[in-house]
């Protein structure tokens, strides 16, 4: 069961940046594929974007799903990666559980990004009702979204 949601979970981190652009390896600067080797060296299945301004690089390390932002400096930006319930921080499932009875948790994605800030970000639904909310490792509400279909 785990692995089915692990796998559901990388699919939703593929769809969610489906507005980016695909481009080859080729048209990504030098410095950007040389920083994005330097921080994920046993990195596979690459595949690069095109993000406003920014590249997107699509990855697996471990074979689990990531996401790494870089700026055309080369200079990285935050990472994404995706998660399974049981490896949150117990101070946020504290929270989802008492700030979100009855909801569902659809996709986790932890994000870290630069000068060492770390959040979760986390995909509830409870009925028709569907929201993303942003988490602090101890458990703190940073943000909420409701998703609107």
């Amino acid at each position: 069961m785990k692995k089915i949601i692990a796998l559901m979970s990388v699919c939703l981190l593929f769809a969610v940046f489906g507005y980016t652009q695909s481009i080859p390896a080729e048209k990504v600067p030098a410095a950007v594929k040389e920083s994005f080797t330097k921080k994920f060296p046993a990195a596979t299945s690459v595949e690069y974007k095109m993000e406003k301004r920014d590249y997107q690089i699509n990855f697996k390390e471990k074979a689990v799903g990531k996401s790494a932002n870089f700026n055309s400096s080369g200079e990285w930006l935050e990472t994404q990666t995706i998660m399974i319930e049981s490896d949150l921080p117990k101070e946020v499932l504290t929270s989802v559980a008492t700030n979100f009875v009855g909801f569902v948790v659809t996709e986790i994605t932890k994000i870290d990004g630069v000068g060492n800030v770390l959040n979760y970000e986390m995909h509830l639904k409870k009925g028709t009702v569907a929201e993303v909310v942003k988490f602090s490792p101890k458990g703190e509400i940073l943000k909420k979204t409701l998703v609107k279909k």
